[in-house]
């Protein structure tokens, strides 16, 4: 059986490489995709989502607008210098991303769940302010949502856009903290393990060199572009960190990917300098929770795993 994945995106390269993928797997329906602000401002992110289902000939897959800031109403920062202006790296679509300036579409978001009632599972690879919104709107359609998987948090190790904290929940402090204490079934797909999910210039190379279609022949130029940032903000790292894909595996439970850990999580959402900080209790003495709120934390990524897999999808004729 298919899995049925609705992925909320703020398309930057990251997010791209989660889409690719989503579109290369055998096992994978994508039932839409929300573009969300993050990476890039929202219009842009719809846009990006917009053309890469274009390269895939996948057009029918619909695009849903999501929240273009966070719930606190602060404007936010997008980052070029990572994923380039218009988020793809070098690649510049031939839509211009005003042609989805001024849309709302939570209609189409809710009927994607109520015509697959306890099929769908949400990924979020950007911010939570649009699932947060949903949550909010219509409480009765998310309950029939199956699972949810977020890309988001660092637990014990240090963030990305701040000392404590990573970027998607850093985005939207306030949203974060609302989806993984009020929704159910929520797994948390962290900087712990993602930032060990590397994919090297030589991978890149493989896999450009097995590309036989337009989507595929867009991870080169990404990932290359994406390498010489990730030089600048880690110098002497081996290749680059596919923290949207790890979180996109992990909701089709790839086997023996990552190892999990059950506990209460609390996201900080008004500390003055730890705003976006994700907690749980990890002590020794501390116990798992339980329950349909109790979120999931990957904890361990198995590295031979996630290469071989992602290699193979993106190796296929």
């Amino acid at each position: 059986m298919a899995n049925k994945l609705l992925v909320f995106a703020d398309t930057g390269i990251d997010d791209a490489m989660a889409i690719i993928y989503a579109l290369q797997h055998p096992d994978v329906e994508l039932a839409g995709i929300v573009g969300d602000f993050g990476n890039v401002i929202r219009d842009q992110a719809l846009r990006n989502a917009s053309y890469l289902l274009s390269l895939a000939d996948r057009k029918g897959v619909p695009v849903i607008a999501g929240a273009t800031r966070a719930l606190n109403g602060e404007e936010p920062e997008f980052f070029p210098d990572i994923h380039g202006e218009e988020g793809l790296g070098p690649i510049r679509p031939p839509i211009p991303a005003e042609r989805y300036a001024n849309r709302t579409n939570f209609s189409r978001l809710f009927q994607v769940i109520k015509e697959n009632p306890n099929e769908i599972t949400i990924v979020v690879l950007g911010r939570c302010t649009t699932l947060a919104m949903a949550w909010m709107i219509n409480p009765a359609v998310m309950k029939r949502v199956k699972a949810t998987f977020l890309m988001g948090g660092a637990f014990l190790v240090p963030g990305n856009e701040t000392e404590l904290a990573e970027a998607n929940f850093l985005g939207d402090a306030t949203a974060a903290n609302f989806v993984c204490t009020h929704a159910p079934n929520v797994t948390i797909v962290p900087l712990n393990v993602t930032r060990d999910a590397l994919l090297t210039p030589a991978d890149v190379n493989l896999i450009n060199s097995k590309a036989t279609t337009p989507l595929l022949r867009t991870i080169k130029p990404m990932l290359d572009f994406y390498y010489e940032s990730y030089q600048v903000l880690e110098p002497g790292i081996q290749g680059t960190p596919q923290h949207d894909l790890t979180a996109l595996m992990a909701a089709i439970d790839v086997p023996n990917l990552l190892d999990y850990k059950r506990r209460n999580v609390q996201i900080e959402d008004q500390g003055r300098y730890s705003s976006g900080l994700s907690i749980a209790d990890f002590r020794p003495a501390s116990g798992a929770c339980s329950g349909p709120y109790c979120p999931r934390i990957a904890v361990r990524l198995d590295f031979s795993v996630f290469r071989t897999n992602v290699l193979d999808i993106f190796t296929r004729s």
